[in-house]
């Protein structure tokens, strides 16, 4: 992958978050009502993003440190969530912080895994 690839994906990734994180909690409630799913769909949208953003940020070209990589989630997971204050009907909630950390909680695992197995760094 190449640094502007990588870049662009960051881009698309950070502007699925911030529309989402900005949509109606009637919108929002509506589309989970119409999947039918067992379970919050926008704790597992940001859960996935988060996994990927970090992904992204951990693995070449780009290869951030993990120190780094989780204290810029730690910053957008508290940014999106204080900006559900100006979005209508919907409300900031800890345990949302708490599931974008383990998303990219879960993508350092899964790059450091991988440098285990491969040797590699």
């Amino acid at each position: 992958m190449s640094r502007r690839l990588a870049h662009s994906l960051l881009a698309l990734q950070l502007l699925a978050l911030f529309v989402g994180t900005q949509m109606p909690g009637a919108w929002r409630d509506g589309i989970e009502s119409g999947v039918h799913a067992p379970f919050p769909l926008s704790s597992l949208a940001h859960f996935v993003v988060f996994t990927s953003m970090a992904l992204v940020l951990a693995v070449r070209p780009l290869s951030w440190p993990a120190g780094r990589v989780l204290l810029l989630a730690l910053a957008l997971a508290l940014l999106t969530e204080g900006l559900q204050f100006f979005a209508i009907d919907r409300h900031p909630r800890w345990v949302d912080v708490g599931i974008d950390m383990a998303g990219a909680l879960l993508a350092l695992t899964l790059v450091a895994l991988r440098h285990q197995w491969t040797g590699r760094r």
